[in-house]
């Protein structure tokens, strides 16, 4: 058995108990994997598919992992926003990496709840910053053009 196959093996019976644990009976497992990923059982998903269903039930399965995943989105729009309003252009490894930084963490993930709320406050409040800035330069640009 190979590497791949353990893993796979693995993620099945996550799969399988993740479901078990939300009361998620043969029916409602089938047309979840149909719904999702058009195949009647999940030995045809792949590894990447695996993980993406799990974590899906897990999140169901735990709220804080709902909010943690929420703020995170949150936080990531921010920078987005901030980025756009600098004229920087973005992707998401490049937010994520901002984030991290701005959290002083390795990884974007490891960021607690507290500083996720920390951090968008900061990012939109930059983002404002700069807005008012922008507004405040072209109306005086336009009030001095006036008088020459």
């Amino acid at each position: 058995m190979t590497t791949t196959d353990s893993k796979i093996t693995g993620l099945i019976k996550k799969f399988y108990t993740l479901c078990s644990r939300l009361s998620i009976g043969n029916d409602a497992k089938e047309l979840l994997l149909i719904d999702n990923f058009g195949v009647i059982s999940s030995r045809y998903l792949s590894v990447g598919q695996l993980i993406m269903i799990c974590d899906h039930l897990e999140r169901q399965l735990n709220p804080e992992l709902q909010e943690l995943d929420k703020l995170r989105k949150r936080l990531i729009a921010s920078i987005f926003a901030w980025g756009k309003s600098m004229g920087i252009g973005m992707d998401m490894v490049k937010v994520k990496k901002i984030a991290a930084r701005a959290a002083k963490r390795t990884d974007f993930n490891d960021i607690p709840k507290e500083q996720l709320r920390s951090l968008y406050a900061a990012f939109n409040k930059k983002k404002k910053d700069l807005n008012t800035v922008e507004e405040f330069t072209a109306d005086m640009i336009k009030y001095l053009s006036t008088y020459n």
